[in-house]
């Protein structure tokens, strides 16, 4: 590894403590203001009370090194496992299960690729990205304590950063073939990653600050590369605030001083499956134009943690990696980023974007996942683009499904220009969201109608029961919300970010009055409820009791298909009035006493809060915690929280969801608010390994972002002085 840099560590009190340095001596106080004062042209690594880095650099370079030294302190073990994973060695640490992970990144070959473009990468791009992977060396040499006994190579290099990236945009193509592969009946054997996020914008007009506003709220696992890493940024002419990625740099999403941005899955489909037949005589071969093809094979060897080595055979197509044989078949998966695609282009724009174009400019890269991509900006601009990397495919197959790869008839024409992708600026609506839902959803009346795209640029058949026509609780919930006519306010906004009313559950309510008709406290106690999932909520407890109870019943989601028309809130008509069966009340009623007897049974009594079952917690450690997710339940809201199966003290904990929540105010400046599930730190004996769990997450109270230095001041917690080499 690199040389150690010259690192001070300096208290508020103006007390200097030097690692890696020869003395202790006397300075200065720290400046009040951040990054004025003895510290112009320093490289400064603040943290906050929080333990959230704020940088101070002058130059974007020596801001980078500072935040892969930050991301390494805060995410030791979890930044390299990343670059692991990415360059398919994850057996290493992980063991035999590891296997399949392993094999599709050597399939899509991350890490050769970006060590095979690393030199062509432009200047800036590969400059840029050396600095941040210097950074977290320099960390790791002037620590190598919290360096893991598995990592066996000598230095993080910039392509293991560029690899890390690239598998993070793979991944969503990689599984959209997948699940093609499986819609035509044939299990592949990996897994796919189970992803939603909520996003809207609200123009200025209706606002009641005169604003635009963005939402930005991922929902993924807050465990694993997907785990999200806090900062703030002021680097040169870099500044910014939100989350990236620990092995990554420039921030994923958030805002800089001029724009917000926001992601979620969902977007044109950017992959799909070729079925080959191979030569019954010579397997190695395919049939392609009456000719037999060779495929191209490879061995790669893993070392497996406590099981030795293992040698693997892949094979590949001029279509794509074979991910599955069966019967005289092979199934290649095209997915169309390659070798040459610069992942960093995309950020670069957003990181340095001026107003909403800069978004315009990072779609048009074609170097983006398939996405939802909405912005605002302090121009009063809202702006949203379903973007990805598309095939022009040939017309009348079902790409949805594996395509017949014999032939040259079903190969791409291209790729399909940023132009042809669905996209809006300022809708007249004066708000949009897409909170996992089809582009018809997304505003009432929405402008986007299937039957003015071709069905794969609306969206991939991977993200829902179908292209058009529906939307789940989210996004039905967030139009209910967005189309009241008072001006939206920033505290009704920071409500909405956190809401924990499911949509839909009125109905509900009133289908179990009719029937259940005789008097009984618990209903009562339903009616009389403000239909919120509230930790402290008794009835909320006794709904979610009911609605699993449903759910297991064999009848359970015949009757939801009577009771929710979450359609009809985009649609912009009345909810159809549902007409139960006598057989689906008595349902209702037998399921409702059921959940009622579970939870004596469970619980000791039918009077616990929500947060008594539903918990936020990190080892062993949990507080109670609002907010649902799961759609079959009936149970998901805005605050949208994913839990484990109950253990034994039949507690669920929560283990995905809203993973790094901003709400952003585009005024000049800007305004933000965010929170963790759980805390900044990986380190156990920190107090930012839970503290917002406890704090903020507990209470769903976002946090001010602090970005600015004005008011970063008064609530700094520690400084660092970092020595950039510069070059």
């Amino acid at each position: 590894m690199s040389s150690a840099p010259t690192v001070c560590l300096l208290a508020v009190t103006g007390c200097l403590l030097i690692a890696g340095c020869a003395e202790t001596e006397t300075v200065p106080e720290p400046p009040s203001i951040p990054g004025q004062g003895i510290d112009v042209g320093k490289t400064v690594l603040y943290r906050d009370t929080w333990g959230i880095a704020h940088i101070y650099a002058p130059t974007v370079e020596a801001g980078l090194y500072a935040e892969g030294y930050a991301q390494a302190q805060d995410r030791p073990v979890q930044l390299l496992l990343n670059l692991k994973i990415a360059m398919g060695e994850l057996t290493e640490v992980s063991g035999e299960d590891a296997i399949p992970q392993d094999l599709l990144s050597r399939m899509f070959n991350h890490f050769g690729n970006s060590q095979a473009a690393w030199q062509d990468m432009r200047e800036v791009s590969r400059a840029r990205i050396q600095a941040f992977a210097d950074g977290i060396n320099a960390f790791y040499t002037a620590h190598p304590q919290d360096v893991p006994a598995w990592w066996q190579h000598d230095a993080v290099a910039g392509p293991m950063i560029d690899a890390f990236g690239r598998m993070f945009l793979y991944n969503w193509s990689i599984d959209e073939a997948l699940e093609d592969l499986r819609r035509g009946g044939i299990e592949p054997g990996f897994a796919t990653a189970n992803r939603g996020s909520n996003q809207w914008a609200v123009s200025p007009g209706r606002t009641a600050s005169g604003n635009a506003i963005l939402l930005i709220d991922p929902h993924l696992s807050w465990w694993g590369p997907s785990r999200f890493w806090e900062l703030r940024i002021h680097a040169g002419n870099l500044h910014g605030s939100g989350v990236s990625l620990a092995g990554s740099p420039y921030i994923g999403l958030g805002h800089n001083e001029n724009i917000a941005w926001a992601m979620t899955t969902g977007g044109p489909d950017t992959a799909d499956i070729f079925e080959l037949t191979l030569n019954p005589d010579d397997p190695t071969e395919y049939r392609y134009e009456n000719a037999w093809r060779d495929l191209e094979v490879s061995f790669v060897t893993l070392n497996i943690k406590d099981a030795g080595t293992r040698t693997f055979e892949l094979q590949s197509s001029h279509h794509g990696p074979i991910v599955a044989t069966l019967d005289g078949k092979a199934y290649a998966a095209a997915v169309p980023y390659d070798a040459t695609t610069d992942r960093n282009q995309a950020w670069e724009f957003l990181n340095f974007a001026e107003d909403y174009r800069g978004a315009v400019a990072a779609c048009a890269t074609l170097s983006m996942f398939p996405q939802n991509v909405m912005v605002a900006d302090t121009s009063g601009n809202i702006y949203y683009q379903r973007t990805g990397r598309v095939p022009v495919r040939a017309d009348g197959y079902d790409w949805s499904r594996p395509v017949d790869g014999s032939t040259a008839a079903t190969e791409y024409q291209g790729i399909h220009p940023s132009i042809d992708h669905l996209q809006i600026l300022n809708p007249p609506q004066g708000y949009m969201q897409n909170c996992n839902v089809p582009p018809d959803a997304m505003m009432v009346r929405s402008p986007f109608q299937p039957d003015f795209y071709k069905d794969y640029l609306f969206s991939s058949a991977s993200y829902g029961s179908a292209r058009s026509g529906w939307t789940n609780q989210r996004g039905a919930r967030a139009l209910e919300l967005l189309t009241a006519n008072e001006p939206v306010t920033v505290a009704e906004a920071r409500r909405w970010a956190v809401d924990t009313k499911p949509f839909g559950i009125d109905r509900w309510i009133e289908a179990l009055v009719e029937a259940i008709r005789v008097p009984n406290a618990h209903v009562d106690a339903l009616v009389a409820w403000n239909r919120t999932l509230a930790k402290a909520s008794i009835a909320a407890l006794k709904y979610a009791y009911w609605r699993f109870e449903l759910h297991e019943h064999e009848q359970g989601a015949a009757i939801r298909g009577v009771i929710d028309d979450h359609y009809a809130q985009a649609a912009g008509r009345l909810a159809d009035e549902p007409e139960l069966t006598d057989r689906q009340l008595e349902v209702l009623a037998q399921t409702f006493d059921a959940a009622m007897a579970r939870m004596r049974t469970e619980l000791g009594t039918t009077e616990a809060p929500y947060g008594r079952v539903f918990r936020v917690g990190r080892d062993n450690r949990s507080w109670p915690v609002g907010g649902g997710g799961g759609d079959q339940w009936g149970l998901t809201t805005l605050r949208s929280v994913g839990y484990q199966q109950p253990n034994d003290a039949f507690e669920r904990w929560a283990d995905r969801g809203q993973t790094s929540t901003q709400l952003v105010v585009l005024s000049k400046p800007i305004q933000s608010w965010i929170y963790l599930p759980v805390g900044q730190s990986d380190r156990a004996d920190s107090p930012h390994y839970d503290d917002q769990a406890e704090l903020l997450f507990s209470d769903r109270d976002m946090k001010p972002s602090w970005w600015l230095p004005e008011d970063l001041a008064g609530n700094v917690s520690s400084r660092t002085v970092l020595d950039y080499p510069e070059t």
